[in-house]
């Protein structure tokens, strides 16, 4: 789907709140209300839009880790197995393939450091493909957002 201006402005207002009226929201970008909605629909049809949730906040339920994880080796069988193994685990709320040291990234919740212990060897010390990972705790988010804003080139 190609976006026009009209797109992204709706995409950077639902992003901040997606509970405002199309009327509303067609005030701000110069539409009508009905056009917001059609936009909308495609934006969400397409795939542009992928979810309305409600954000909570991570600090009042646990504790947040980000984990890395190596494999002993590279394999399309392992990655797939370990990507669906993922998706069906709640405590991780993001998983990430990645360049660099580590294989794949991890934000996992838990109540506590004993509860994420336990995860941690239940979901990824049992498995025998990976050869290690590394945990670390979060003690403060300094930014958080869901919004997606690619940079882009600025003219020179």
């Amino acid at each position: 789907m190609n976006l026009d201006s009209f797109d992204l402005a709706i995409l950077e207002i639902v992003q901040e709140n997606n509970l405002r009226s199309h009327a509303s929201i067609g005030e701000e970008v110069n539409l009508s209300a009905s056009s917001v909605r059609r936009r909308l629909t495609a934006l969400r049809d397409s795939g542009v839009i992928v979810a309305d949730v409600s954000l909570t906040d991570a600090s009042k339920r646990g504790l947040t880790f980000i984990t890395s994880v190596s494999f002993e080796r590279e394999d399309p069988e392992i990655y797939g197995s370990f990507r669906k193994a993922m998706r069906d685990e709640t405590a991780v709320s993001q998983c990430y393939a990645v360049s660099g040291d580590f294989d794949f990234v991890l934000v996992v919740h838990a109540e506590s450091p004993e509860a994420y212990e336990h995860w941690g060897e239940r979901a990824l010390m049992s498995n025998p493909a990976i050869r290690r990972y590394s945990t670390s705790v979060v003690w403060s988010r300094t930014k958080f957002t869901t919004r997606i804003s690619p940079a882009a080139m600025e003219a020179g």
